[in-house]
């Protein structure tokens, strides 16, 4: 089963990227990105500006030269981020140009990456999405003829909705709640598939209360956790209840909604049990009726005779 652990993110998809090219050592490992995307809409023949901000941190002890680099952004069917042509939802990157592709930060310096995207008057509506990706700019170095490394680069991700006919719809593929956990934490389950055209936004909340009590003993509903699901694919969500006690039984309540679409909610009474003591609790059970057998035939015998 495609497992897919997202606990604790809010309507992001964060992406750290590896790229090879010639290159000294790389002092520039902890530089920032801010943030790490945003979603915006798109008219047809107008032109957007945006903007975002990479920082060399104070405990840096060298400049950082930087250069950006636009690059389009999918996921495959696992899910998992892919900087490679998509089709048509990765036109996007023609339309875009960055004002400030390459500069020098300073340690404790922070320059603001600003961009423009000219929107064509006949783009597509629905999703168009692209990475803007930082990155050391060592090419100085590569023409001195250093060794290959691998530089570290994060992406400015873009979820950008052209508007026009815009289709959003999803259904859900899956989603359950186990009835009963062995070991480990309480996870429920599902997923869900964007069949409309753009993107859309799914939340997940899980409520725990005991059996014979509305306290709630764990409860994300005030801040579910967020995915953005892009059209075309299935998001498999895995929302975990932290540090699920040893042993007890509960009311577990799981919510999910896609885009203000569909929703759906699972209740279900869960025992939480470990193994061993389930082995335990039936070697008891099992004691306890071959004791009640041996007494009767006792007691049987003792009429007998």
């Amino acid at each position: 089963m495609k497992n897919k652990i997202k606990k604790i993110m809010s309507g992001a998809l964060v992406a750290v990227v590896a790229v090879l090219m010639f290159a000294a050592p790389v002092n520039a490992a902890t530089f920032s990105v801010s943030p790490m995307n945003e979603k915006i809409i798109l008219v047809p023949g107008e032109v957007y500006e945006g903007s975002f901000k990479v920082s060399n941190p104070a405990a840096s002890t060298e400049d950082f030269n930087y250069k950006i680099e636009v690059q389009p952004f999918y996921v495959d069917e696992d899910y998992n981020p892919i900087y490679v042509n998509s089709g048509d939802f990765n036109q996007i990157v023609e339309w875009v140009t960055v004002e400030n592709p390459k500069g020098t930060i300073f340690p404790n310096g922070v320059v603001t990456i600003r961009y423009k995207i000219n929107v064509p008057e006949d783009a597509p509506a629905g999703g168009q999405y692209a990475s803007l990706t930082t990155m050391q700019d060592l090419s100085g170095e590569a023409s001195a003829g250093v060794s290959i490394a691998s530089v570290p680069a994060i992406a400015h991700i873009i979820y950008a909705e052209v508007a026009g006919t815009t289709e959003r719809a999803g259904e859900f593929v899956s989603i359950d709640v186990p009835g009963f956990v062995f070991g480990g934490n309480l996870i429920a389950k599902s997923a869900i598939k964007n069949t409309g055209n753009t993107y859309g936004t799914a939340k997940y909340s899980v409520k725990v209360t005991p059996l014979f009590s509305d306290e709630p003993v764990f409860s994300n509903e005030e801040d579910p956790t967020t995915m953005v699901i892009m059209q075309g694919r299935t998001y498999y969500s895995e929302t975990v209840w932290p540090e699920t006690p040893l042993f007890g039984i509960y009311n577990v309540v799981y919510a999910v909604e896609f885009d203000g679409l569909i929703s759906k909610e699972v209740s279900k009474m869960v025992i939480v049990c470990p193994l061993w003591l389930l082995f335990v609790v039936i070697f008891g059970v099992v004691l306890l009726i071959v004791w009640i057998f041996a007494r009767k035939k006792t007691k049987k015998n003792r009429q007998i005779i």
